[in-house]
């Protein structure tokens, strides 16, 4: 065997290298660690904070009437002889709004009166003549009396007595005739009197007056126009000038709305949005459309006209509760989940959700305040993945 020999400086190197390798093995384990640090992937978290839930459901619709009064007449073929107000006036109950030519029924009316005069005529003849009557009644039967009397003396003649008991029938007979006279002519006055009070009950709706104070909507006739009730309302009133919005709404969405319930109108030209409330939600759902009405009462000072498109939003839930955005919550079937960062770590919660406002949903329950959630869940990162997490407002990335 050949022996190699080794110089001096030779085995101080070899010697050298064997102490280092200690050494080297020791600093890479932190280097190991650090590039297994970095290579987790970073995803912006956001933190679950208690906030207001303002959630609002959009509606849109026509400005009507609260109510509406359509002001007509029942007059026949009467001409307008005057019109007092227009479109957009206010009016007060009782004002005269139009005024029909009452001459056809002022010549009525004096042709019953002149009736009704010569029935009170004849009611005077017939108590006359009943006071005749009963005086001869009265003659008759004190002459049938004195007859009767005479007779039983045996100085009348039967034929005495027999003409006084006729004459005294024949009296009571037309005393009966002139009582019923004069019920017949009392009977025919009443019927005048009816005929008086129709007429003059026709004459004064010859002055078409407003049933309630309000604003005039519509106009409907013209002076000289011939009217009738088939010819349509000649007004037409919306009561003490209140207005609603109508609105369509989904059947899915009305159990969730309430009598009361606080809206803003948005009204087309006007800058501002007025402040309205539910007055009324329709019990019944058309069976076509699957909506049904509401009606959102509008303040008397708001610039609403009749007709006009509206849209509202009308709140149906303010209240404090753990918000965190739309996009942190993605869906297992029905049940909603929520990637929660911990320790480095994405852990898959499932959460009851509840109001929902805007970019923001209500957590109700299964996850905690303060607790950091990935803000955009399941695009990038699944359960168990280790993550770095880096908070929304330090990527610059605008907060939903």
């Amino acid at each position: 065997m050949r022996l190699i020999s080794r110089t001096p400086l030779a085995l101080a190197l070899l010697v050298g290298a064997a102490a280092w390798q200690p050494v080297l093995a020791e600093d890479a384990k932190p280097a190991a660690a650090a590039a297994a640090t970095e290579s987790a992937p970073a995803i912006r978290v956001v933190s679950a904070e208690r906030r207001e839930i303002v959630e609002t459901l959009a509606v849109n619709g026509s400005i009507v009437a609260r109510d509406e009064a359509s002001v007509g007449t029942d007059l026949n073929g009467m001409v307008v002889m005057a019109l007092n107000f227009d479109q957009g006036d206010l009016v007060r109950k009782g004002d005269i709004l139009a005024v029909l030519d009452r001459g056809m029924l002022d010549t009525q009316l004096a042709q019953a009166r002149a009736s009704r005069a010569q029935a009170e005529a004849s009611v005077a003849q017939m108590k006359a003549q009943i006071g005749d009557a009963e005086v001869g009644v009265k003659q008759a039967q004190e002459a049938l009396e004195r007859a009767v009397a005479l007779k039983k003396k045996g100085v009348a003649a039967q034929s005495q007595l027999d003409n006084a008991e006729n004459s005294a029938a024949s009296a009571r007979a037309k005393l009966d005739a002139a009582r019923k006279a004069e019920t017949a002519t009392d009977a025919q006055l009443a019927v005048i009197d009816a005929q008086i009070a129709g007429i003059e009950l026709q004459l004064s709706k010859t002055e078409v007056k407003a049933p309630a104070d309000g604003l005039v909507l519509a106009r409907g006739a013209n002076v000289g126009v011939i009217v009738s009730p088939s010819s349509g309302p000649l007004f037409r009133i919306a009561i003490d000038g209140d207005f609603e919005l109508e609105a369509n709404v989904a059947e899915t969405a009305l159990p969730r709305l309430a009598v009361g319930m606080r809206s803003l109108v948005a009204i087309p030209g006007v800058v501002e949005p007025v402040e309205g409330k539910i007055r009324r939600i329709s019990p019944e759902i058309d069976a076509k459309t699957r909506l049904g009405p509401i009606r959102i009462a509008l303040p008397k000072d708001a610039p609403a006209r009749a007709g006009g498109f509206a849209k509202a939003s009308v709140e149906m839930v303010r209240r404090d509760g753990l918000g965190v955005p739309v996009s942190a919550v993605l869906y297992r079937g029905s049940q909603p989940l929520i990637q929660v960062v911990e320790s480095g770590m994405i852990r898959t919660a499932e959460v009851t959700l509840g109001a929902r406002a805007g970019s923001l949903v209500e957590v109700v329950s299964g996850l905690s305040e303060g607790a950091e959630v990935v803000a955009r869940a399941g695009t990038f990162v699944a359960d168990g993945d280790k993550v770095t997490p880096v908070k929304a407002d330090e990527t610059g990335a605008i907060k939903p």
